[in-house]
């Protein structure tokens, strides 16, 4: 098997079902609690990592209240949580050949049929000197788990873990690696796992868990699935035919220990990092969304200037109040719309008797006793200058 750099680039991603809870998919209660725990991270000094800098902030924020149902209060601590462990462990300080290759107990290894990056861990290539050894080999998962997540493309959020157990023994079962893996993990990336494949699982673990599933949160048994040696049966859907990995795990199936050492394990996949590419994206669309709300904005203030300047013909021989727009929270005084052929017989010393097209000499500024106690008359007025002034009523200096 050869490098995975350019594997399954010759088939097209598939798309992703939206996802509740998401920057793009949010109810109200949802972005009521995306307000609240914004607004509890204002009133502290949250302590920064350099992985904000990575990430837009909603973004961030939504994956902690996902990974804990949106619970306001628990998300606090999540986010709390994470940047403490990200400083403890020093992940801002890690290397380059820190992360771990396919010889080693995690890699990263190509992509599932949604793009999503694959995480291939290897129990049985666990080999520790002692406890700190332990601690530090765990440390290091975490950055190459870390690393995965950077290479997603814009729009998506989780990578896929791939677990294989053949040849692994209880040998492999260090307890302080696993506690610590669990620990950095759990705090570091939150909602960050779309699921967790396990195969090649030894029978009697699969005779014990159906029962053990029992002790799994909803959430978790939806994330893990557990397989036996039908490597087929439980990749074909998640990973492409030519995926490295499952060309390998095919390859040796069936071999002895000894025969599956021969066979040369897929290339660890070349870091190319896409997280400045997802940012840039989150920042694009953050802008389209505010333009489409200043144009909204924009369009409210002229309209909101039209009401109070113009009367225009509606219906014969009535005279409306043409309802006020509010722009910036300040009442506006209601128009009157007054009908073109009728506006002779309002009192004051104007006469029209000709008949034109309602635009653009069809508005007049109206001054009518009706509109206007006190005012002697209805005149026409050019339209340019007339636009001008609502150009600067409505966009200012």
């Amino acid at each position: 098997a050869g490098s995975t750099d350019s594997a399954c680039r010759m088939v097209q991603p598939r798309k992703l079902a939206p996802r509740s809870g998401t920057v793009s998919n949010l109810t109200a209660s949802q972005e009521q609690c995306y307000a609240e725990l914004e607004k509890l991270l204002a009133a502290e000094t949250e302590l920064y990592v350099e992985q904000h800098a990575n990430e837009s902030q909603r973004r961030r924020l939504l994956r902690h209240l996902r990974a804990w149902s949106f619970d306001v209060q628990v998300a606090l601590q999540s986010v709390r949580s994470h940047s403490a462990v990200w400083k403890e462990i020093g992940m801002d300080h890690f290397l380059d050949e820190d992360e771990l290759q396919e010889s080693d107990v995690m890699f990263v290894c190509g992509e599932d049929l949604w793009g999503r990056t694959l995480v291939v861990a290897r129990p049985a290539a666990l080999e520790t000197n002692d406890g700190q050894d332990s601690i530090n080999k765990a440390r290091r998962c975490a950055f190459t788990f870390h690393r995965a997540i950077e290479r997603l493309k814009p729009g998506l959020e989780q990578v896929v873990v791939l677990c294989d157990l053949q040849g692994a023994s209880h040998s492999n079962m260090d307890r302080i690696f696993f506690q610590e893996l669990v620990r950095c993990c759990g705090s570091l990336f939150p909602d960050r796992m779309a699921r967790c494949i396990v195969v090649n699982v030894h029978w009697t673990m699969m005779v014990f868990w159906p029962a053990a599933q029992q002790f799994l949160s909803l959430k978790t048994r939806e994330k893990v699935q557990v397989h036996g040696d039908v490597v087929p049966e439980a990749l074909d859907s998640v990973l492409p035919n030519d995926h490295p990995y499952l060309q390998y795990l095919l390859s040796v199936r069936g071999l002895s220990f000894s025969d599956r050492l021969a066979v040369p394990l897929p290339r660890a996949t070349t870091f190319v990092p896409r997280w400045h590419e997802a940012l840039e994206a989150d920042r694009a669309a953050t802008s389209e969304v505010l333009c489409k709300e200043l144009s909204q904005q924009e369009a409210t203030n002229v309209l909101s200037v039209l009401s109070q300047w113009f009367a225009c013909c509606s219906d014969r021989g009535k005279v409306r109040n043409a309802p006020a727009v509010t722009v910036h929270g300040n009442k506006q005084e209601s128009a009157r719309l007054v009908p073109k052929e009728d506006s002779a017989n309002l009192p004051g010393r104007g006469k029209i008797s000709t008949s034109r097209p309602w635009w653009p000499s069809g508005f007049r500024i109206c001054r009518c006793s009706r509109r206007k106690p006190g005012a002697k008359y209805t005149s026409n007025v050019s339209m340019m200058p007339a636009f001008g002034g609502i150009l600067y009523q409505a966009f200012g200096s």
